[in-house]
């Protein structure tokens, strides 16, 4: 048996449940982590929460450390297009062969107490291997992204972190986490450890920071409070944003989207924080760093194919798209390939989008328990907004063949969005 088989046959038997709505996942973890001689203790961990931009934030910051010459672990999720991308090390993600290693290695240890393979989530899995990897790697600070939630999510067994970084707090999965925007911020909160320093998103709703502050308070951290960066804003394109920082002129940020300039700022923040211990980061690094940031799946824009591919799969995202479409001054309205899962806020997505898109080809996203069928989505559609053209994909490459077809009679941008499992329907089929 291959290496590829090996890997697939495992990750196939992994429990694939979240479970974030059971109150004793973390303090089990914590066992876990205490009996693989709590490898996270050794590590210098920058733990970011929040509902939007926790992708685009880790992966500045993690560009910028190692712009510097440090050496990163970066735990990233949701994967896009391969589960290996939540694990990277010096930007290189994890290799089938040393999941396999590294998940032997933690199995050993975890059967030696009593426990299987279907005791530890999929996520929970993927949490362990990357603090194993990155401790044995000699990481010099890992870039750790929550899941989902905070308090109950997997990342949140870590003892310490040195920054806790919130991006904006929204609603999002409100099936786990509730439909009040406090009740998800004292969520989100619970990451907030002894000692660390507390970052917040610069545009944080005013009773969402204010619940940050006072668990700030509670748990020993520290604010932030220092002085909020200067960005002004060039010029936006698909392929990304020149930018002034700080006094720092011609900064290109390699990930497109003017919400990004907001993300940019919260990382920037992280910076001078970090500076603040006594980390050297030079104004090169951010520079070069900022450059290098790029994230698969979001605002991810290939410009042979004028393709945007971006996986804004709830309201927050959908908002941030259409905005970014709108500073591009795009000479056509795109043509959108969407899909989305019936558990999100389809139709406030669909109430912000369907205005500044000129048609749209429904597709079903690649999970069947929770996808709205392209039959349905078109019905909604139809209903909300009966000048947009619809169209009807039965599959991702019927899907593609319309596109192609548009792609014929004019130069309009075609967008590939709606959710992450979108993304991976179409992927590998050429436009």
């Amino acid at each position: 048996m291959t290496v590829h088989e090996d890997y697939v046959k495992l990750v196939k038997k992994f429990d694939k449940s979240w479970r974030v709505v059971h109150e004793n996942r973390v303090p089990f973890l914590k066992e876990v982590i205490g009996w693989l001689d709590n490898p996270d203790e050794q590590l210098k961990i920058i733990h970011i929460g929040g509902t939007n931009g926790k992708g685009s934030t880790g992966e500045m910051i993690n560009e910028v450390l190692l712009a510097q010459g440090y050496h990163v672990g970066h735990f990233a999720s949701p994967a896009v297009y391969t589960s290996r991308e939540q694990i990277s090390f010096d930007d290189e993600m994890i290799t089938e062969a040393e999941f396999i290693k590294y998940f032997k290695q933690i199995y050993k240890v975890v059967q030696a107490h009593g426990k299987g393979i279907k005791d530890i989530s999929s996520f929970e899995w993927w949490t362990l291997v990357a603090l194993v990897s990155f401790a044995e790697k000699n990481a010099d600070f890992v870039v750790l992204e929550v899941g989902l939630g905070g308090e109950q999510d997997a990342t949140n067994l870590i003892s310490s972190a040195m920054l806790d970084i919130f991006t904006k707090i929204s609603y999002d999965h409100q099936a786990i986490l509730g439909d009040k925007l406090e009740g998800i911020a004292k969520i989100k909160a619970g990451i907030i450890k002894p000692g660390a320093t507390v970052i917040s998103y610069n545009g944080q709703d005013v009773a969402v920071k204010r619940i940050l502050k006072e668990a700030t308070e509670t748990a020993g951290a520290k604010w932030y409070d220092g002085k909020s960066p200067v960005i002004t804003t060039f010029k936006a394109s698909p392929e990304g944003t020149v930018l002034k920082v700080d006094g720092n002129t011609d900064v290109f940020l390699g990930l497109a989207g003017q919400y990004q300039v907001l993300n940019l700022n919260t990382a920037i923040q992280a910076v001078h924080a970090l500076r603040d211990l006594g980390v050297e980061i030079s104004s090169d690094a951010v520079r070069n760093g900022l450059k290098n940031a790029k994230l698969p799946g979001r605002m991810e824009y290939n410009a042979a194919q004028n393709i945007l591919r971006d996986a804004a799969h709830n309201p927050d995202g959908i908002r941030g798209l259409v905005a970014s479409l709108a500073a591009w001054k795009l000479p056509f309205k795109p043509t959108v390939v969407l899909g989305i899962l019936r558990d999100k806020n389809y139709l406030s997505m669909l109430e912000d989008l369907l205005p500044q898109v000129s048609r749209v080809i429904a597709v079903t996203p690649a999970n069947p328990g929770r996808a709205l069928t392209a039959d349905e989505l078109a019905a909604q559609i139809l209903e909300l907004n009966n000048t947009v053209e619809v169209a009807i994909a039965d599959d991702p490459t019927a899907a593609i063949t319309l596109a192609r077809q548009i792609r014929e009679n004019s130069q309009t941008m075609i967008v590939v969005t709606g959710s992450f499992y979108t993304l991976r329907a179409v992927k590998g089929i050429k436009f």
